[in-house]
């Protein structure tokens, strides 16, 4: 019993430990810009740009369409 009242009181006095000048500063200074946004990514001008390349077919995709053109021959077969 006495070890529970021992660690109730010392989870409700952390917070206010936290909160000590000393302790504070540390906690500040490891988490200063942590949460700030990235810097924008440089973007060029529209007409700058070149077009994009038109995607290629994976190959699982390809696999995808050979078996289906295999499983319609055999049923048009039969």
């Amino acid at each position: 019993m006495n070890k529970l009242i021992f660690v109730l009181a010392l989870m409700g006095s952390a917070p206010m430990l936290a909160q000590m000048e000393g302790q504070e500063s540390i906690f500040r200074a490891s988490f200063e810009g942590m949460f700030d946004p990235p810097e924008p990514v440089l973007t060029l001008p529209r007409g700058l740009a070149e077009p994009q390349p038109p995607v290629p077919l994976d190959g699982g995709l390809v696999v995808l369409l050979l078996g289906g053109i295999a499983v319609a021959r055999r049923r048009q077969t039969r």
